[in-house]
């Protein structure tokens, strides 16, 4: 358990329960959010529209995508690079005389 457990961080947990929300939903319907923009009736909101363009990439949506937020595609890619190096990370964590050392 403590060898599973020290493969998943907190980061790498949120990354990956994100993507899966965003392929989860359908951006043009009404969904959970956590806008506080949305809350407070302010229809544009930055985080939302990458969050929306994500979702339309991750559906294969990607004319639409691209309309939502010309940034959705690149901050895909950063997120899943985001996830690799956690993941490569957290393989490559080696112990040397008691303190965890990095290898790349």
């Amino acid at each position: 358990m403590k060898k599973i457990k020290s493969y998943f961080s907190f980061e790498l947990f949120f990354w990956i329960t994100a993507l899966i929300y965003l392929a989860r939903i359908h951006p043009a319907d009404a969904h959970f959010s956590l806008c506080v923009f949305q809350y407070l009736g302010i229809s544009w909101c930055p985080g939302c529209g990458i969050g929306h363009s994500i979702s339309y990439l991750l559906h294969g949506a990607i004319i639409k995508s691209v309309e939502t937020h010309w940034l959705g595609t690149f901050a895909l890619l950063l997120i899943v690079y985001r996830i690799l190096q956690l993941l490569l990370f957290n393989t490559t964590k080696k112990q040397h005389y008691g303190k965890s050392i990095l290898t790349f």
